[in-house]
């Protein structure tokens, strides 16, 4: 919470002074009226105010968690939350006795929730802010079980060299596996199709002639 105190000949005037410092609407302040001009004797004196402003993280998360927490309802799930801001980033565990619905098959319904999430409530941000949603630690399980894979075939191109594609992934998986073979000096990879999914294709790293 942001709490800054401001003045003006008005109170229009010591508003407009908070807005312009603050960088965000009027309708987004609390204000509070610290002093006032008196109807006589006015001459010289300002008026005083105190505004309240909500951080921008904690609006983020309240309202995050109310879109979710009334989707839910309409389908019968409930759900809790356990929410926290590092950086440009917000995160969001989703706690519920329903975590495979929630998960859907390889992730994909918690992926269609969070790009819902990003559209939907932070479209209005003066600054960007993005949300990733998790649920019974889904994500980092994930993680593990993609580099894994990444492993397993970048050892059977190596062997066969022949390349080898992979099924369509989100940019959180397509970026794991990136990642975790990019230092790797015989394999390369690319991601290959349009859209937020698309295929990864590792094949052999083409070695520099020696002069």
């Amino acid at each position: 919470m942001v709490i800054r105190e401001y003045e003006g000949r008005t109170e229009r005037e010591a508003i407009r002074k908070a807005v312009e410092d603050l960088g965000v609407e009027s309708d987004k302040l609390k204000i509070e009226v610290l002093s006032s001009k008196s109807r006589f004797f006015s001459f010289g004196n300002t008026v005083k105010i105190r505004v309240y402003l909500e951080d921008e993280g904690n609006q983020v998360i309240k309202k995050v968690e109310e879109f979710l927490t009334d989707l839910f309802k309409k389908i019968n799930i409930s759900v809790e939350f356990r929410s926290y801001e590092e950086d440009d980033k917000i995160y969001i565990e989703i706690i519920s006795d329903n975590a495979g619905i929630i998960i859907g098959k390889r992730g994909k319904t918690l992926e269609a929730l969070q790009l819902l999430v990003n559209v939907i409530v932070t479209k209005d941000l003066p600054r960007a802010k993005r949300v990733i949603l998790d649920i019974e630690n889904y994500r980092d399980k994930r993680r593990d079980t993609l580099k894994d894979l990444a492993i397993k075939i970048a050892d059977k191109v190596k062997k066969t060299g022949k390349p080898q594609l992979l099924e369509p992934m989100n940019p959180f998986e397509r970026r794991v596996i990136h990642m975790t073979l990019q230092n790797d000096p015989d394999v390369d990879t690319k991601s290959e199709g349009i859209g937020n999914l698309k295929k990864i294709k590792i094949f052999p790293r083409k070695r520099r002639r020696k002069r």
